[in-house]
């Protein structure tokens, strides 16, 4: 060992990912030792690996993992945060009835047609025999709530300037935005029950139970879900504590029915800004802060679409 150089191990380190640098940092002390807290000086040797390939990214990445003092966040840590980030955009996670991916997880294919009929269908029959016995004790009416489906990005963005584009096929009532970070324990364990449809602006104790473990990295933003509702534009957004969602029209605001969405989410100065084919309309929201994902969302379309989620071109443009 002695014969292999600091320099030589920190060049070595340069081509590992975070999960290589960990196992090498536990194999003995002079390479993991000093993890303890995040600083610059006495790291260890795969601690200072980790800070120089964060120092050497572009800023507009550095921005995204910032250090902050008095964390016990390893330099490690940090970097394995950036290699998340970097990674392109998916639908980690997708809710609601009539969806389904289509290529690995950058497609989806939501068609609701077929649920939204057969609910018109139970309740066409319910009324029907309401109206044929009316003295008859009659089972509870069919429920009427939208037909819905969401799906979830895979990014957790807190600091810095991100930017997403979703292409769609011509659909009705589609909306792109952001949301708080869902748990995947309850992802998992809600997967099956959500497939009669899913709203976030409506699910409200749901919207509790599924976001409590991380409702420590919200910051001061009372602004939970946001999306921009392609027709006529308007901006909803919901806090899950009122039972209902706000809608704002905005400067700038226009619908976009079909083509390319853009969203640039600015969590240095708290605002969200949409982009129609690659024309920046303006920004739709303020007041932004803590943890957020890219949201996809179909709240009772009647006809077929398919949505693919891709890295915007806008980062650049900002910093």
């Amino acid at each position: 060992m002695k014969t292999l150089t600091d320099d030589a191990v920190l060049h070595i380190a340069s081509f590992m990912d975070t999960v290589d640098m960990l196992n090498v940092a536990l194999s003995c002390r002079r390479f993991g030792c000093s993890t303890a807290a995040v600083a610059t000086d006495d790291l260890s040797l795969m601690e200072r690996g980790a800070h120089q390939l964060i120092e050497s990214a572009p800023t507009h990445e550095k921005n995204w993992v910032p250090y902050k003092k008095g964390t016990s966040t390893t330099w490690i840590g940090l970097y394995h945060e950036l290699l998340k980030l970097r990674a392109p955009p998916s639908f980690s996670s997708i809710l609601g009835s009539g969806i389904n991916y289509v290529n690995k997880k950058y497609h989806v294919y939501a068609s609701l047609r077929e649920q939204y009929q057969q609910q018109q269908l139970q309740q066409a029959k319910w009324l029907l025999r309401r109206r044929q016995y009316p003295l008859t004790k009659h089972s509870i009416a069919p429920s009427s709530s939208t037909v819905s489906c969401v799906a979830i990005g895979n990014h957790i963005m807190s600091h810095g300037v991100h930017s997403v584009k979703f292409t769609m096929t011509r659909v009705e009532k589609i909306s792109f935005g952001i949301i708080r970070p869902f748990d995947e324990y309850w992802v998992n364990m809600n997967d099956v029950s959500c497939k009669d449809g899913f709203n976030p602006f409506e699910s409200w104790s749901d919207m509790i139970d599924a976001t409590s473990s991380r409702r420590k990295h919200w910051g001061e933003s009372n602004v939970h879900c946001c999306w921009y509702e392609t027709y006529p534009g308007s901006c909803q957004w919901t806090d899950w504590e009122t039972t209902s969602q706000t809608i704002d029209d905005w400067c700038g605001m226009e619908h976009a029915l079909e083509g390319d969405v853009g969203l640039l989410l600015d969590l240095d100065e708290g605002t969200l800004s949409v982009y129609k084919n690659g024309r920046r309309l303006g920004i739709m929201k303020h007041g932004l802060s803590g943890e957020y994902c890219w949201l996809m969302s179909i709240q009772g379309a009647s006809n077929s679409t398919a949505v693919q989620i891709k890295r915007g071109y806008l980062v650049s443009n900002r910093v």
